[in-house]
């Protein structure tokens, strides 16, 4: 049995899932389908919900008995020593000064879940603040959605004593659609990535071979998280397990005065130039410089 939370939801959607599911209160759903349709569901509700919410909950082969799937909610999934939990929402002001670590369970648990988090953060903590050396990792894609759309470039750059030593950077071959709104703000299209890209399993390979152990540093890390875990598992290949520092969420720290903070608005904020912005490599570097600033401006 799955059991579906919608807030927003178009009417038409609402139509759409009363084939397959029963609407037991105001955009509240049950019912039972095979893992094949639930998946196709999932798809379709992020796809069409637009600006609303959706929260799934659903049966699976863990500890729990049931998993959870989230979509534009601020509640979040984690994991924490393989129990998936949800992490409630908190203001800015009551959330530690430790930097977001990607797939692991933060403070605000049980007392046993917070004192081995502390252990073990005792002797990274630091690190997760001023790191000297790391990888920076950007990626441009066709949309927002990592369940309809795909990567189109991949960039890094390897840090080490807080200067860039080394860069990687590929195109990914792609017959998806491009809209015009990405390709007038990033400058692809389908044309150029096809002569110019690299199939996406080998730009994956080559991406984990120059990583190698490093934490990365991205900015809104979920999202680049989330489009390169489904890539990785839709090519067969084992997925980047690195820990990771979030600039989005250092950011929201330290500059709170900020209208949003989306990567270009910190970097104007923080005196950089964005020209350039929208492409992987650009964007890396505005990463980089946005990182070692914000941790002049934390010391």
């Amino acid at each position: 049995m799955i059991v579906l939370a919608l807030s927003d939801c178009p009417a038409k959607l609402r139509g759409d899932l009363s084939k397959w599911l029963v609407e037991i209160n105001t955009n509240v759903y049950v019912g039972t389908v095979s893992a094949r349709v639930r998946e196709r569901l999932w798809e379709r509700i992020c796809e069409n919900v637009k600006n609303g919410q959706a929260t799934m909950v659903y049966p699976d082969a863990n500890e729990q008995k049931m998993s959870f799937k989230v979509h534009n909610t601020s509640w979040e999934i984690v994991d924490f020593d393989g129990v998936k939990l949800m992490r409630r929402p908190l203001p800015i002001t009551n959330q530690r000064q430790l930097s977001h670590l990607l797939g692991e369970c933060d403070f605000g648990f049980s007392k046993a879940a917070t004192f081995h988090k502390i252990d073990k953060m005792q002797t990274s903590k630091n690190k997760n603040v001023a790191l000297e050396n790391y990888t920076v990792l950007d990626l441009e894609t066709t949309g927002l959605s990592h369940l309809s759309d795909v990567i189109l470039e991949i960039a890094a750059l390897k840090i080490r004593n807080r200067q860039v030593q080394q860069e990687f950077h590929a195109l990914i071959k792609t017959n998806h659609p491009i809209s015009p709104e990405i390709e007038k703000l990033t400058g692809l299209t389908t044309a150029y990535l096809q002569e110019k890209g690299i199939d996406l399993q080998k730009a994956l390979t080559q991406l984990a071979t120059f990583v190698g152990d490093d934490c990365l540093v991205c900015h809104n890390a979920t999202f680049d998280y989330k489009f390169l875990q489904v890539a990785y598992k839709k090519e067969k290949l084992t997925p980047l397990k690195n820990r990771c520092v979030d600039t989005l969420i250092y950011s929201k720290r330290i500059c709170k005065t900020l209208p949003n903070y989306k990567l270009t608005t910190i970097a104007e904020f923080l005196g950089f130039d964005t020209d350039g912005a929208h492409r992987a490599i650009k964007d890396c570097y505005l990463t980089h410089g946005i990182y070692q600033k914000l941790n002049e401006n934390s010391t």
